[in-house]
């Protein structure tokens, strides 16, 4: 080939077929939409239609292996009857007690009609955006199911409010969506739990699910946000997640990976004000052929603010795993106090864990560190343990969970930890 013949465009990762404007509209007017939302569904798809699909060239996307991924077949089956997603809220209080606080704890629809005023000033407009990315965009588009918690000024709310999740075995798309606004001084626990009911067929087609969370804490609020996912097998999984974390504010966010085929999930922290806190915490695990990938975004924004990362992940047989961090500290954030950690432990030597940190630095008066690993299991402790009458599995089991234990005990939730260990001690098998 000539050197002066025109560069060939990168293939791009997954490709997504004919949508038009008029699918969007019948869409949305199957879903009774209210106008204001139906407006942002053709805003989402005028941004998804004129955003390239992301490919191999592309940093986040360059470790990633979807050859085998059709999406365009998946979005053939979009169905708003369909594709809708079983949304079971446990609130910590009666609905009466709740509302006379002023506390909103519903569904994203009912919120999308009902409280019209929150949801035109919060979905997508601040924290996560439809231009963020091309999954964001799509999310946008076809975004049906979810759940808004909302907390007025002062409220603090001490036991957790808790969501399950649901797809059907045979669903092949969901788009859900998590909305979490708390005003001045408000606290509260939110617990999302991820799962496929049922056991898909040993043929079942590819299915998608593409969600979105958006956290907004205003000054002085308090949340810790725990999410687990345990999607079925044939699910690939892409999520788009951001915090905004003003003046004084505290996130304690924990994310759990379990299922999926494949997960790609977007996860940033933005102190936009001083004096702000970010801890984030995961804990992952694949098994099989699973491929999980986290991309983590610490941005220190405004000044004085402190972040802590740790994500520790297990993986066994042909898994894969990939972490890729970064702290962006922006020009005038001084007084920034940043840590991020990956622990990664390979059960098999077929497995691979990739673990990238990055730091960006434009201030000159911080504190920022990394670090990572990547190791097997030790033989010390599980022969310690035998040694003490205790069988080699049992002993493995043992170890491993006490490798996953400094982020399994900041899981606010006795009954969402034991659901993780119980998992977990599945995949050690």
């Amino acid at each position: 080939m000539s050197l002066l013949a025109p560069m060939l465009k990168p293939a791009p990762v997954v490709k997504a077929g004919e949508l038009s404007r008029e699918l969007v509209q019948a869409y949305s007017a199957a879903l009774g939409d209210p106008e204001w939302l139906a407006d942002r569904r053709l805003e989402a798809f005028r941004v998804f239609r004129d955003t390239p699909a992301p490919n191999r060239h592309d940093e986040l996307w360059r470790r990633v292996d979807l050859s085998l991924f059709k999406l365009d077949q998946i979005l053939a089956a979009v169905d708003p009857v369909t594709n809708g997603l079983s949304i079971d809220l446990r609130p910590p209080l009666s609905a009466e007690t709740l509302q006379a606080q002023g506390v909103i704890f519903t569904t994203f629809e009912d919120a999308a009609r009902r409280h019209t005023e929150l949801m035109r000033r919060y979905f997508m407009t601040e924290c996560v955006k439809v231009t963020d990315t091309y999954f964001a965009a799509l999310h946008g588009v076809f975004v049906h199911g979810g759940v808004v918690l909302y907390v007025p000024a002062g409220v603090k709310i001490e036991a957790p409010f808790r969501v399950f999740t649901r797809m059907r075995a045979d669903q092949r798309t969901a788009f859900g969506h998590t909305l979490v606004v708390l005003e001045e001084g408000a606290q509260a626990i939110l617990i999302e739990d991820y799962a496929t009911d049922g056991v898909p067929a040993p043929d079942a087609p590819q299915a998608m699910y593409n969600g979105a969370v958006e956290i907004i804490l205003h000054k002085g609020a308090q949340l810790d946000y725990v999410s687990i996912q345990d999607w079925a097998r044939n699910v690939y999984n892409f999520t788009t997640e951001r915090a905004r974390v003003r003046e004084g504010a505290t996130l304690h966010w924990v994310i759990g990976g379990l299922g999926s085929k494949f997960t790609k999930s977007l996860i940033e922290a933005d102190l936009i004000e001083p004096h702000g806190t970010a801890l984030l915490s995961g804990v992952y695990f694949a098994d099989t052929r699973q491929q999980l990938h986290y991309d983590t975004q610490q941005n220190h924004i405004a000044p004085a603010c402190k972040s802590d990362l740790l994500y520790k992940a297990a993986l066994r047989d042909e898994a894969r795993t990939v972490w890729r961090g970064n702290i962006r500290v922006f020009p005038g954030a001084q007084k920034t106090d940043a840590y991020q950690a990956n622990r990664n432990l390979q059960l098999s030597k077929h497995s691979r864990a990739d673990s990238i940190p990055g730091l960006e630095i434009e201030a000159d008066d911080v504190r920022c560190t990394h670090g990572s690993t990547v190791g097997t299991l030790e033989e010390e402790p599980i022969f310690y343990l035998r040694s003490r009458g205790i069988p080699c599995n049992e002993a493995r089991r043992l170890v491993i969970e006490g490798f996953f234990a400094p982020v399994i005990e900041r899981i606010p939730l006795e009954e969402t930890r034991e659901r993780l260990l119980a998992e977990i001690a599945k995949k050690i098998g």
